[in-house]
């Protein structure tokens, strides 16, 4: 006999002897997989990829089976493998926000992420408990009727040769042919059936929303509540070995141990918003404030927490992340949820499962199924709604509250200004490049080739001389006006030697008397360096034309997450922002970036503007500009 078992159109399968056998083999590995459900929701939970790949194996191993023996191919709908990560500079291998030092814990990441995120994960753990309620007995039944029809044929072996063993013998004949006739069409329909719950779509030509729909939603919403009840458990585990590790971490000081129990929890939070989103029609964001900047290296070699000072980033990351774990307010609201989402679903989803298995057992002893079907019929219609219940629970705690909505809200928009700012400011770099590079250049030929006509004039005509002595002239104002207008554009010392060389610059070139001292042990963004130089230079232009001063003295600093500016001069005092343009000038260039301007002048002097501006200094000391004077 031949082992193709697809059947010719509008034509009775042909007879295959190891159907049965083949039917059995695959009832045998649904309860292979059953095994193996626990240990591929706890990898997925935890994000340990590599085993949930070699997990992926028997579902793999299925899919090959049902087109070598079922004729029915199963698309394999994973995401494609992930590529090697290459390795950086310094050896380091870059997988997101972080550095490894080897290849294969980059890899294990990376893997780790992927399946995370594929669907297909998901749908082999309801395949995995589905399988075994709904495709085995398919497959198992020729098989069962091939063993009643040997048992009865062999009935006259063991009995005495009597009414009863003749009349077994006899109804195990028609077994035995039904058995094996069945073979084909019961190993067809299992291979439909499981590619029904393997593949992302249905069977091309195969049965429309008829029959197939209630039965196939039913074992899928069944499914689903097993699932999501043996996950509850898990949280609840995890839940309380966060507990343990808060009181590990916190009072008795090992830092990172918080941080290694919430990891885990998140990613379980993360999947119950998969789930809940692809069964229950739930879309529930995840509410978690990102992740901090590493810690950034001071100029003497030290990172700073607080203020402590440590050699090494690795304690100041680990208490930078219990930091925001502790005061992110999801955290909490995770673990209250963790421990109490298992009784919930308890009420929710145990329900209908054990009603539908109680049907199960009445129906092994024949009088009660009669009575339990419409139970069980009433606990498989409730169970959409008990996940929708769910669902609704869920997002009480998992959802992001008004106040979270509003504080990432501000986050964008922050995000969004400082971007807009950072490309005005090139923008205005790239005019302030043009006009240098190109309008200026010119003008300077102009005055060069000016010159040179009245070197080759050389008194000749006087009245042309004149004039062209004024166009020269005139070459030379626009020229320097030019350049004026450049400075004021983005001066090229801003953009070369750093906000402090730029503010000495400016000092030089004052009228008064001005005295600079910084205290800078990096570099401001360029957007907000634009903004501090130019409100120091509004800040010395009203020094110079109302307060009367002789000296002015101008002190940049950087604490407490901002940039601290301060310009006292000696003069007469007096100044007020609601009746001078210049002071309400500074204050909006400095509104746009959250910053603020203080000002204390009463009659008689002195007068001191203090400006703060929000920023973080980039680490590297490339200029002078962090020195002290």
């Amino acid at each position: 006999m031949t082992g193709d078992v697809r059947p010719a159109s509008g034509s009775w399968p042909h007879w295959h002897g190891p159907a049965p056998a083949r039917g059995a083999a695959l009832a045998a590995l649904s309860v292979v997989g059953l095994l193996c459900f626990v240990p591929t929701a706890l990898a997925a939970a935890l994000g340990a990829g590599g085993t949930v790949l070699r997990l992926r194996r028997l579902p793999l191993l299925r899919r090959r089976l049902a087109a070598a023996w079922s004729g029915v191919d199963i698309p394999e709908p994973y995401a494609s493998p992930v590529s090697a990560p290459q390795p950086r500079e310094g050896g380091w291998f870059r997988q997101g926000r972080r550095l490894y030092a080897s290849e294969k814990a980059a890899l294990r990441k990376r893997r780790a992420r992927q399946v995370s995120r594929d669907r297909a994960t998901l749908r082999d753990l309801v395949w995995l408990l589905v399988d075994p309620l709904l495709c085995a007995p398919v497959a198992l039944l020729p098989a069962a009727l091939v063993g009643c029809g040997l048992a009865g044929l062999t009935a006259v072996l063991w009995w005495q040769v009597s009414w009863p063993a003749l009349g077994a013998a006899v109804l195990g004949v028609p077994l035995l042919l039904v058995g094996f006739a069945a073979g084909p069409w019961a190993l067809r329909a299992h291979g439909r059936l499981t590619k029904r719950l393997l593949s992302p779509g249905g069977v091309a030509g195969g049965p429309g929303p008829g029959w197939w729909t209630w039965p196939r939603r039913a074992a899928q919403g069944l499914g689903a509540a097993v699932l999501l009840c043996l996950l509850a458990l898990c949280g609840f585990l995890l839940a309380l070995f966060q507990l343990m590790a808060l009181v590990l971490s916190v009072p008795l000081g090992l830092v990172p141990v918080f941080a290694w129990a919430v990891e885990p929890s998140r990613r379980l939070t993360g999947l119950w918003r998969e789930l809940l989103g692809e069964w229950a029609g739930a879309d529930i964001p995840a509410p978690y404030r990102p992740r901090p900047d590493p810690p950034a290296q001071r100029a003497d070699g030290h990172y700073a927490y607080g203020r402590h000072l440590h050699s090494n980033p690795t304690l100041p990351r680990w208490l930078t992340t219990r930091r925001r774990l502790l005061g992110d307010p999801a955290t909490w609201r995770d673990l209250l949820w963790l421990l109490l989402n298992p009784f919930v679903c308890a009420v929710l989803l145990l329900g209908p499962a054990a009603m539908v298995a109680l049907v199960v057992r009445w129906g092994a002893g024949g009088p009660g199924l009669a009575l339990g079907v419409p139970p069980a019929v009433l606990a498989v219609w409730v169970t959409p709604y008990a996940l929708r219940g769910l669902a609704a629970w869920s997002a009480l705690l998992l959802a992001p509250t008004r106040k979270t909505q509003l504080a990432r809200r501000v986050e964008q928009l922050t995000a969004t200004r400082a971007e807009a700012s950072g490309v005005q400011t090139a923008e205005l770099r790239r005019i302030e490049r043009d006009l240098h590079d190109g309008a200026q250049t010119r003008l300077v030929a102009i005055g060069m080739t000016l010159r040179a006509i009245e070197r080759r004039l050389d008194g000749q005509s006087p009245e042309l001389l004149e004039m062209v002595a004024e166009a020269r002239e005139n070459s030379a104002a626009a020229l320097a006006d030019l350049r004026a207008l450049v400075r004021g554009v983005h001066p090229p010392v801003l953009a070369e030697r750093g906000l402090a060389d730029a503010v000495r610059a400016l000092a030089l070139g004052h009228p008064l008397a001005v005295d600079v001292s910084v205290d800078l042990p990096g570099r401001p963004a360029p957007p907000v360096a634009a903004c501090a130089y130019f409100s120091v230079s509004e800040a010395l232009s009203n020094a110079a034309k109302h307060s009367g001063a002789e000296r002015v003295r101008v002190v940049l600093r950087h604490a407490a997450g901002a940039l601290w500016i301060t310009v006292t001069d000696d003069g007469r005092g007096g100044a007020d922002p609601t009746l001078g343009s210049g002071l309400r000038g500074i204050q909006r260039r400095l509104a746009t970036f959250d910053g603020l301007l203080d000002v204390a002048s009463p009659p008689g002097g002195p007068t001191t503007l203090t400006m703060e501006l929000p920023c973080v200094l980039s680490s590297a000391r490339t200029s002078t500009s962090s020195e002290k004077d």
